[in-house]
């Protein structure tokens, strides 16, 4: 299924000013950032979850962040990360099974109160503005988007069983070793965008795991 391309979603300044929605394609022509939201979870052994992109995607065949989006029309990044972990992951933008701690405090009463052999949890660690993306479009080409990006870390043990990704959307799932992220990413075999996330976000991911 191509990317919706008519979709709406939001543009910002360089210095994160809001400035409006343009449709998806434009939006990514446009010079301006383009809102989006990464997520990574990572479950008690210290496995972190991937997502195999479909092959008529952007960065295809590759494995990538838990969950990612575009922040839409008229939302924020933190109601961008729910619905989008919602969809991606249980089928559902409204999804009761997905929960975002607000702050640290927050995410850790939610971590230590809920059941995440059935729950996501996560909260947002970082905002990057004017991240200079690089994608491998369909069938080859290197694109390039600017993005102001939010990024969450938490966690789940829902089993992949458990999951109901959108098949046009998620060609399958997976829980990864550390070493096994690190094997991804040296054979080529992570999105771009994912191997940064890998870079400057696994320790502080790791360290949500009690098993480790």
């Amino acid at each position: 299924m191509p990317e919706p391309q008519d979709e709406r979603v939001r543009v910002y300044h360089e210095d994160g000013r809001p400035a409006g929605a343009l449709p998806r394609a434009e939006a990514k022509r446009s010079g301006l950032a383009v809102g989006a939201i990464n997520i990574l979870l990572v479950n008690a052994r210290g496995d972190v979850l991937l997502q195999l992109r479909p092959e008529d995607k952007e960065n295809g065949g590759r494995w990538d962040k838990t969950v990612g989006g575009h922040v839409d029309e008229g939302e924020d990044f933190d109601a961008a990360a729910v619905r989008e972990a919602g969809e991606e992951l249980f089928g559902d933008p409204a999804s009761p099974r997905v929960r975002l701690g607000r702050d640290a405090a927050e995410y850790e009463r939610l971590a230590a109160a809920l059941d995440l052999s059935r729950h996501a949890v996560f909260r947002r660690v970082s905002l990057q503005l004017n991240l200079r993306d690089v994608r491998i479009g369909p069938g080859g080409g290197i694109r390039n988007v600017t993005y102001h990006v939010a990024s969450y870390l938490g966690r789940t043990d829902v089993p992949l069983e458990g999951f109901a990704p959108p098949a046009d959307e998620i060609a399958g799932l997976r829980y990864a070793s550390p070493a096994e992220v690190d094997g991804l990413l040296s054979g080529g075999k992570l999105a771009p965008n994912m191997g940064f996330l890998w870079l400057t976000h696994a320790r502080a991911l790791l360290a949500l795991a009690p098993g480790r």
